[in-house]
């Protein structure tokens, strides 16, 4: 063997992609970044959102049947009873999680009948309520002023009945939840 025929190593050759590559990299890692930001934006707002104190179903319903009452005043007799009944059926869903909005009456009317989480009075006051309400919206039922009132008066009084009662500090109460605000006691003594 010659000792000519051997040679050194090269040097090591530095092969860089094409600029297009570094390009389509940077748009890429770019891209990340401002889907990684969007993500992280919106859930620091979703964050607040639920930080805000919100109205209570009471409260809310409350302010709608006041807003129904200057419907009745103003005898838009069609538009108080819509406002009525969506006053409640609103109230309904977020106090006691049945489905009431999107429902026909006599869906709801069922599904508040296996329902334990109102009184049987309350049941009773709702269908009354409800089918009054419908025959207006329906049936082209035209009530007078004393009509008006008395479904108003109903609707009010079942909010009012069936508000979580508070815990009132160092008496020893307990605060009533949305479920057994609505229930019936075991057994009442009757005098």
């Amino acid at each position: 063997m010659n000792t000519n025929d051997i040679h050194d190593i090269k040097p090591d050759v530095l092969i860089l992609p094409p600029w297009w590559v570094w390009a389509a990299l940077a748009l890429a890692v770019a891209a990340v970044v401002l889907v990684v930001w969007l993500v992280l934006r919106k859930r620091r707002q979703e964050a607040k959102e639920t930080f805000v104190p919100r109205q209570n179903a009471v409260e809310e319903a409350r302010e709608r049947l006041d807003a129904a009452r200057k419907l009745m005043l103003a005898s838009e007799i069609e538009a108080f009873y819509i406002a009525v009944s969506d006053a409640v059926r609103q109230y309904i869903e977020r106090q006691f999680r049945l489905r009431a909005a999107e429902q026909t009456t006599e869906e709801f009317l069922q599904d508040m009948a296996r329902s334990q989480r109102l009184r049987p009075t309350h049941k009773e006051l709702l269908t009354d309520f409800l089918t009054q309400c419908d025959l207006v919206k329906f049936a082209r039922f035209r009530p007078g002023p004393k009509e008006m009132e008395a479904a108003l008066a109903a609707a009010t009084r079942f909010v009012d009945e069936t508000v979580p009662q508070e815990i009132v500090p160092g008496s020893g109460s307990k605060t009533e939840t949305p479920e057994s605000a609505g229930q019936t006691p075991a057994a009442t003594p009757q005098s």
